[in-house]
């Protein structure tokens, strides 16, 4: 059976072996080549290659036209067809060029001119799938689709569900191609820095559980505004798809496709597959930057890229993305794109093992390469789309881009006309930015230039031909496939693998037992293709022979070959053979040595099973102490947290009865002092009136002699009060208080004696006296009708030497205030004079002071105040006597208060 088995392989291997010699690599490499673009049917000069770049294979950017079919059937065009590969654009009365007088028809040679009746068929087999097969051998591409806005760049893109453009037809085919060769998901993921790792099966599946757990798509939040509506678009049942494949893939290779989807907007990049919940609280798609990987290429950091299984999975990316697309209405297109979109298809693949089974790990093994699809926006002119606000933004943005891409292909042609090596400024613009890689050699790049053939066109259509005929005068190196380590395996792994499962599945059907019966892919060697053919003539003799004699030379040269291997081999496999019994003797020695160790490690892992039961009881009785001891820990918290908040209670009582004894105290106090002054005032004036008392006695002894007259009015008629005494009064001086004393003693009062100021003393000048009026720094506002008046004053709030020594300043006054006993203000004014000293000097002698007051007239002092603070005479009280005083106000009354209060 295992005979048998290696017999097919043998025959599938020769199979394959004349299948690989029929086709010539260079006749295969001749028929996929493009064609070059020819240059401009202008002359140009010859390139002036430098040296080290003479040698460098290049090829043009292959430059196409496709041509839009007319909205209306009498539309006045200004692009026609020529032929397959010419384009005449002849200008309309109406164009700017035509008034200027500088308009003439003028022709552009392209790669291929798509006609208005091309289908998107013709246009992806022509455009488009020369680059699908690069990609799936393992080179880079890059398809422009480039126009003024309304030319159908989208539609040559996107196509309809019906009649499918460039993205979907170039997805259909890739997977048609690599159907039978793709890995299952999360074999490859990106490593984030634009490469790929491969895991092993059983890695994938656990994180393929993972990732079904949680749902890879989140719902599509709402469409914002100025979106379309796709929802037709993804139709999955309307779509046709494109039923054609590449041919000659590599069957040992395992292959995964990774898409992902951006727009650069505004010249801001988007990645329009980004998870919105991890968009930020905005909700909004989170701006992108460029980052050069290892291998100086140019990538996306953080883009998403979603691996897809089949056309259905990658198209419902692509309209995810496309809903999530800056589209605006405008007056040339209802739905214009805002935005330069670029959709990626990276394929990844990777060998298979030996034995045809696992993936090749190994990241050297890999091979990566992208194909990007770009819809670039359409350039437009303002005084035609009437765009206001964001659009005329946007507008601008989109040209300046498209300039930029310009002046980069016009760099890019001098530097190769001239040998010169001026700086291509691909930084900026973030298209160019983007795809400076391709531009440098690292794939190849093709432009569809889309042009709408109506009159009115006329002017933007004309740059846009211009550019088209410059970017084919460019040459690009030619892309050679991604460079990997070749892991020496032989071909037809995957076929032999298959053969041997289909060999096991039927001998299980005849039930014959195959459990021992495993894969023999040992390499089957072979000492020459098959035998030439013998059949000859006599013509032919001579080079059949000489063919023979070629082809037995090489078998006996791959004889010898193989024998001289098959020596340095079995030398190789008897070394082996000894150094494997060496090892086996020593690992019989080192397994004797470990088997006592093991019986030893086991006794010893038996005794500390013992010691650990024994731990465990222990451990179970100090658990059980230790709970008891926690209860009653936390027994004792409870008692000791009672008596804290006992002890704070009884705190807080001393602290109140403290706090009304203290109170009580002031009061106390204060009443005896109350009492205290009250008593002092009396017998202050019980005195001071005995002592009036005795001079008027002695006054009136003096003023009776014996031959006077006495008045006809007795002593004890003075005495006595007189109905108006008070009005008939002599008025007091105001310049000198002693007058009224005189006039006290002249005119007695029913009172008592009159108060004189003893101390005061008259200023030696009338009416010339200087104060020097001493204040403090804030004084408070008094707000009384009684002022104190000094007319000739000097104000000073800080007292210097200087103040006294002046000889004008004559008087002195001190005002200073204060809170009395009832916390009323009261303001004290010292006065005093300054006189003159022996030494040149001068003194204040303070001769009295007066002192102001404000009080409430319903206020009670606090010496008319009970033991316990409350008032002896309420409020009620009070004000009958006050209303009783105001109403006798102004009539006759023998009753005269013998004091008064200043206020």
């Amino acid at each position: 059976m295992s005979w048998h088995l290696t017999d097919q392989w043998r025959r599938s291997s020769r199979e394959g072996d004349s299948k690989t010699q029929a086709v010539n690599p260079r006749s295969f490499s001749s028929i996929m080549k493009p064609e070059r673009t020819p240059m401009s049917r202008r002359p140009k000069p010859p390139p002036k290659p430098k040296t080290s770049e003479r040698f460098i294979e290049r090829d043009p950017v292959e430059v196409y036209c496709r041509i839009r079919p007319p909205e209306t059937p009498n539309q006045e065009e200004c692009v026609t067809a020529v032929d397959s590969r010419t384009v005449k654009l002849t200008p309309p009365d109406t164009c700017f060029a035509f008034r200027n007088g500088h308009a003439k028809e003028q022709q552009y040679k392209f790669r291929h001119v798509f006609n208005p009746d091309s289908s998107q068929k013709d246009v992806f087999d022509y455009v488009a799938k020369p680059l699908v097969s690069d990609v799936l051998r393992g080179k880079n591409g890059l398809l422009f689709a480039y126009g003024v806005t309304g030319s159908g760049k989208t539609h040559t893109m996107q196509g309809s569900p019906h009649d499918g453009g460039i993205v979907p037809r170039t997805l259909d085919v890739i997977f048609n191609s690599i159907n039978e060769y793709q890995t299952k998901r999360r074999i490859f993921k990106p490593d984030g820095m634009n490469g790929f790792d491969a895991q092993c099966e059983s890695d994938a599946s656990s994180e393929r559980r993972r990732i079904d757990a949680t749902p890879i798509y989140p719902k599509t939040p709402k469409t914002p505004r100025y979106r379309r509506d796709t929802s037709g678009s993804q139709d999955s049942s309307q779509r046709i798809p494109d039923t054609s494949r590449i041919e000659c893939i590599d069957e040992d290779n395992v292959f995964s496709i990774f898409v992902a989807y951006i727009e650069i907007y505004n010249n801001y990049i988007y990645d329009l597959l980004e998870d919105l919940s991890d968009a930020g609280p905005s909700g909004r798609l989170q701006t992108k930057i460029l980052r050069e990987d290892a291998q100086h290429n140019m990538y996306v950091h953080g883009c998403t890229e979603v691996e897809v299984k089949n056309p259905d999975d990658a198209l419902e990316v692509l309209y995810k993305g496309q809903r999530r697309r800056k589209i605006a209405y405008t007056r040339l297109n209802c739905e214009s794109s805002r935005s330069h979109s670029i959709f990626t298809i990276r394929v990844v693949q990777a060998p298979l093992d030996a034995q045809g089974e696992e993936v090749v790990t190994d990241k050297a093994s890999m091979m990566v390469s992208q194909l990007s699809l770009v819809d670039l926006a359409g350039s437009e002119r303002n005084n035609r789309t009437k765009a206001v606000g964001d659009r005329i933004k946007e507008a601008g943005n989109i040209n300046n881009s498209l300039m930029t891409l310009r002046t980069c292909i016009e760099v890019l042609r001098e530097n190769q006309l001239t040998g010169s090596s001026k700086k291509v400024p691909y930084r900026d613009s973030k298209v160019t930015h983007y795809f400076k890689n391709y531009f440098d050699g690292e794939g190849k790049v093709k432009m569809v230039v889309c042009v709408n053939p109506k009159a009115d066109d006329y002017d933007e259509t004309l740059p846009v031909m211009k550019f088209a005929e410059l970017a084919s005068e460019v040459q690009v190196q030619r892309s050679v496939q991604s460079a990997r380590q070749d892991p020496g395996l032989l071909p037809g792994r995957r076929r032999a693998n298959q053969l041997f499962k289909e060999v096991r599945r039927r001998l299980e059907e005849e039930g014959e037992n195959v459990k021992n019966l495993e894969v023999d892919l040992t390499p089957i060697y072979t000492l020459a293709p098959a035998w030439p053919a013998v059949s000859y003539t006599a013509e032919t003799r001579d080079d059949v022979i000489m063919k023979l004699k070629a082809y037995l030379q090489k078998r006996i040269h791959n004889r010898e070959k193989l024998q001289t291997e098959l020596k340095g081999k079995i030398l190789t496999m008897h070394t082996n053979v000894v150094e494997m019994e060496k090892e086996n003797l020593i690992m019989k020695k080192e397994i004797m040595s470990l088997r006592s160790l093991y019986d030893d490690a086991m006794a010893k892992v038996r005794t500390l099973e013992s010691m650990l039961l024994n731990a465990e009881s222990v451990n179970e009785s100090l658990q059980r102490k230790f709970t008891d001891y926690n209860n009653l820990v936390d027994e004792c918290n409870a008692v000791r947290e009672e008596r804290d908040i006992a002890k704070s209670q009884g705190q807080l009582e001393k602290q109140r009865m403290k706090a009304r004894l203290k109170c009580k105290l002031e009061i106390e106090k204060d009443k005896l002092k109350n009492d205290m002054q009250t008593k002092l005032s009396e017998q202050k004036s019980k005195m001071f009136h005995s002592q009036v008392r005795a001079l008027q006695e002695i006054f009136l002894d003096d003023n009776q002699t014996p031959g006077s007259r006495v008045p006809s009015t007795s002593d004890s008629d003075l005495r006595q009060p007189r109905q108006g005494s008070q009005n008939q009064g002599i008025k007091g001086s105001t310049s000198d208080p002693k007058l009224n004393v005189s006039q006290a003693f002249l005119t007695p009062d029913l009172r008592g004696p009159a108060v004189s100021n003893q101390r005061h003393r008259r200023s030696r000048s009338q009416g010339a006296d200087i104060w020097l009026d001493h204040r403090p720094g804030q004084e408070v506002p008094l707000g009384t009708v009684l002022q104190p008046n000094l007319p000739r004053r000097k104000s000073v709030t800080r007292l210097r030497s200087g103040d006294l020594l002046d000889g004008r300043v004559t008087n002195y006054c001190l005002t200073t205030q204060q809170q009395d006993s009832e916390g009323e203000l009261e303001t004290k004014l010292y006065k005093g004079d300054v006189l003159p000293t022996a030494g040149g000097g001068s003194q204040v002698v303070l001769q009295d002071v007066e002192i102001l007051k404000q009080r409430d007239p319903l206020a009670v002092p606090l010496s008319k105040r009970s033991s316990d603070g409350t008032p002896k005479v309420d409020a009620t009280t009070v004000q009958e006597r006050c209303a009783t005083g105001i109403a006798y106000y102004g009539t006759p009354s023998h009753y005269v208060p013998s004091k008064r209060t200043k206020l």
